[in-house]
């Protein structure tokens, strides 16, 4: 596990100075120059269909999927999920079912890593397939009992509330538990205070900080939820105009406003820490909020001659700080 955490560190590194599609072909040649069966080949491979699929290019995706499961080595999660993921975009169902029907076996005799049920179950909830997902939920929380008594896969018990939620069903003592949990969450700041207190930030702050994704960032951010076009832009140039002009709306109630970076891989890690639902818009607030609380944030507005808060290299007025109010 240790050496996957530290593939993974260097995998986000990498994603912060090296664009989207670059770094999915570095991660596949990293891959491809270790030996077979080399501790960490699979992982790499893994890493580099995750890159090409947040891209869009499931075929590049779906090769180094292959890949990875040819390999046999480990990984943090088995790469047949992510490769049944990609098979069931492309229309392959029989094959994606097949993959699903096998992690399935192997997870009720073997050791299985403690994300899979929780990575089968949102993959199957992600295609609609919402009864197949909350029976992976629920077997990911007989398994985290069974490796410990006591012990609650949390991703596996968010994961089940929403799909309980899409079919209706009524609340159970496991549903009133997530419940809870979130409200606890919610009304513990004591994570986010410590990381303040490191930054040498104030308790009492009223900066209100606005989440913006950078432009290497946005092809994947649209790729994984095309559906938030509509409030997040078409484009780049349109989320820049509309973040700016959120910050203006703003201003008239916030003294201070700040813009926070969003990092998609760092986003999505996030989520699943804490068991939020990645495409809520409380989510999104939650992240740049902790992102004001790592002093991870540029203030708004700069000065008209000082470089625009969006690293286009251009001043604030000639940039964003000229762009004209929408409606």
């Amino acid at each position: 596990m240790r050496l996957f955490e530290e593939i993974l560190d260097e995998v986000e590194q990498l994603a912060t100075r090296v664009p989207p599609a670059t770094l999915a072909q570095l991660l596949e040649r990293r891959a491809a120059a270790l030996p077979a069966g080399a501790p960490g080949r699979a992982a790499w491979f893994g890493h580099a269909g995750e890159r090409y699929e947040m891209i869009g290019d499931l075929a590049n995706a779906r090769s180094c999927y292959e890949q990875a499961v040819e390999d046999g080595g480990g990984a943090f999660v088995d790469p047949r999920a992510d490769l049944a993921n990609v098979l069931l975009d492309l229309g392959e169902t029989r094959r994606a079912e097949q993959l699903i029907d096998d992690l399935r076996n192997d997870s009720s005799e073997a050791d299985v890593g403690e994300f899979l049920h929780e990575r089968v179950g949102e993959i199957l909830e992600l295609h609609g397939r919402h009864e197949e997902a909350l029976r992976w939920f629920d077997a990911g929380l007989v398994h985290a009992q069974r490796e410990e008594p006591g012990a609650l896969d949390l991703g596996c018990l968010n994961g089940r509330y929403r799909v309980r939620r899409v079919l209706g069903r009524p609340l159970d003592r496991l549903d009133r538990l997530c419940e809870h949990s979130r409200r606890e969450y919610a009304a513990d700041p004591e994570d986010e205070q410590r990381l303040l207190d490191v930054a040498g930030g104030s308790a009492s702050t009223s900066r209100h900080t606005v989440l913006f994704w950078p432009q290497d960032e946005y092809p994947a951010v649209l790729s994984r939820w095309p559906h938030l076009t509509a409030t997040l832009g078409g484009d780049h140039a349109e989320h820049r105009c509309r973040v700016e002009q959120r910050l203006r709306e703003l201003a008239e109630h916030h003294e201070q406003l700040a813009v926070g970076k969003g990092r998609l891989v760092e986003y999505l890690a996030f989520t699943r820490e804490r068991g939020a639902v990645e495409t809520d818009p409380s989510t999104r607030g939650m992240y740049a909020a902790h992102l004001t609380f790592l002093n991870r944030v540029t203030e708004w507005p700069p000065a008209p001659d000082q470089p625009c808060w969006c690293d286009s290299n251009l001043p604030y007025r000639r940039c964003c700080g000229a762009a004209a109010p929408g409606p």
